[in-house]
């Protein structure tokens, strides 16, 4: 039947890489500073909200203006190799997904700075959608989260 599957994003950013990597561990604090519509919103659940084991839940826009939410689990931060790994289930992702792995990448590549996403993911069944528009949220927060850092 072929649920699973697999998407990649890759994306130049303007902020150094070591910025760039922290402004993604602390994710979940910055998420409405690079999404500054009123629209995304993200809270602490357990944990600190950067560490593993830590969860977050966040409030969205995918289309339109319908507001949507879903939960993610921290998995692993690699200071050293500047990757990160989530897992989101519940709300929205939970509804057409068993499984939603995303994972980050961010480096440099013939002087210029990257950032890679790596989403694994399983649809509950054949109809639902392939996640592409979680994939343009991502890009959203990329730039975003960017310009940020590039003006901070």
């Amino acid at each position: 039947m072929g649920l699973a599957a697999k998407m990649t994003l890759e994306m130049e950013i303007k902020s150094p890489v070591k910025e760039f990597f922290h402004g993604m561990v602390d994710h979940a604090i910055l998420f409405s500073k690079a999404l500054p519509d009123g629209l995304h919103k993200s809270e602490v659940h357990e944990g600190d909200g950067k560490s593993p084991g830590s969860i977050n839940s966040f409030s969205y826009v995918l289309e339109e203006d319908t507001a949507l939410t879903a939960k993610s689990r921290v998995e692993a931060i690699d200071e050293e190799n500047k990757s990160l790994k989530f897992e989101a289930f519940d709300g929205h992702v939970g509804e057409f997904y068993s499984k939603f792995k995303v994972h980050v990448q961010i480096f440099t590549k013939d002087d210029k700075n990257f950032v890679n996403y790596t989403l694994e993911y399983e649809k509950l069944i054949e109809e639902v959608p392939e996640p592409i528009n979680y994939m343009g949220l991502v890009a959203k927060f990329n730039k975003g989260l960017d310009a940020h850092l590039v003006q901070a």
